[in-house]
């Protein structure tokens, strides 16, 4: 069974924290992808835009529903379309990023946002059953004016650290080897912005990744997620001159690959 979450957030309750144009729009087009492709009965797809993707309601759908509906082996698939943020005033042997949920508090990262270090610590315990769990982060943490992050107050500087016929036919996740591990895509490198392309209408990074999955193989089925990475990181450095480069962190599992989509 391949699960995902998908959240994609424009709006936000709190009016000190930018709006974005094409986050919720990412998150559906990768939903929408997942569904057409994938077997009905293989797929458990969550999608969280806007309103919907409060801190409560991501945390109760990767923590507890999730958590509850995982059997062993399953596939896991996290998606993140927002803005993010660098910790406030943080130690430096103990800096943090933070994922920003539809009502976060400007004033108060610390308490309403997600942290990356904290939070998906505590989500990749509770999916342990999983073989794989992927997440991607369509979001940075510099903390720059621009982009898929903010400055919110008195922060410190970042830590180092469409309908696809193409072939109707559904993809069974039973007759694919995906391997096993815990893989994160981030979209930028540090002190580098996410980027939206009004022209695409997404953000740069979902674009080339979406157009990975979709592209044609031949006979294979599965793509490996570092020649899913090459790929991505190449068509977004080519996209933006150079000025956003995705990262990988392969946590484990070197040889995961994740169904070709095309």
């Amino acid at each position: 069974m391949l699960h995902a979450v998908i959240v994609g957030i424009d709006l936000y309750v709190d009016p000190f924290v930018p709006r974005l144009r094409c986050a919720a729009k990412d998150a559906q087009t990768l939903a929408d992808l997942i569904e057409e492709r994938i077997e009905r009965s293989e797929r458990k797809v969550r999608l969280l835009l806007d309103a919907e993707a409060t801190r409560r309601n991501i945390m109760a759908a990767i923590g507890d529903d999730l958590h509850r509906d995982l059997e062993q082996g399953d596939i896991v698939a996290l998606y993140f379309a927002c803005h993010g943020s660098p910790e406030r005033r943080a130690a430096k042997d103990r800096q943090s990023r933070y994922l920003i949920p539809h009502d976060a508090e400007y004033g108060r990262i610390h308490s309403t946002g997600i942290d990356l270090e904290r939070d998906v610590v505590v989500w990749l315990d509770r999916l342990s059953d999983a073989g794989l769990v992927v997440l991607f982060l369509d979001a940075c943490f510099s903390g720059a004016a621009g982009g898929r992050t903010f400055m919110g107050p008195a922060l410190a500087s970042t830590p180092s650290l469409p309908k696809y016929l193409d072939d109707p036919r559904p993809i069974s996740i039973k007759k694919l080897h995906l391997g096993r591990g815990r893989v994160v895509l981030c979209a930028a490198d540090d002190n580098q912005l996410a980027r939206e392309d009004p022209a695409l209408g997404h953000g740069v990074f979902t674009h080339e990744l979406v157009q990975a999955l979709k592209r044609p193989r031949g006979e294979r089925t599965t793509v490996g997620l570092t020649e899913l990475y090459d790929e991505v990181e190449r068509g977004v450095r080519q996209a933006t001159d150079g000025a956003q480069e995705p990262v990988i962190s392969i946590l484990s599992g070197r040889r995961a690959s994740l169904p070709c989509l095309g």
